[in-house]
């Protein structure tokens, strides 16, 4: 993930658009909050190709991209990545409280 090529860029890849779509469209159901599975969290936190890395290169993308004034992936790349890559875990559990 870390050698992505400059043209990379968040908004082009799945694994960060799909977890958005999910994210929104359990807002517009009127969902309120959001139980994180911290165990699942922890277990792909350091994987080379999951979750910290992939946020931290999408990250790059957004500065790369859209620059230090427009900036408005940043916060949809925060809100994505709520799923351990590989595993296909859910890392966020939608469980009502």
């Amino acid at each position: 993930m870390i050698d992505e090529p400059s043209g990379y860029h968040w908004a082009s890849d799945p694994w960060f658009t799909d977890a958005l779509d999910r994210f929104i469209e359990e807002r517009d159901k009127g969902r309120a909050t959001l139980t994180l599975d911290l165990e699942a969290i922890e277990a792909s936190i350091f994987n080379g190709d999951g979750a910290a890395y992939r946020l931290m290169e999408a990250m790059a993308s957004v500065i790369r991209e859209e620059g230090h004034d427009g900036c408005r992936g940043a916060p949809r790349v925060l809100l994505a990545p709520e799923r351990a890559q590989g595993q296909g875990n859910t890392v966020i559990n939608r469980r009502s409280e």
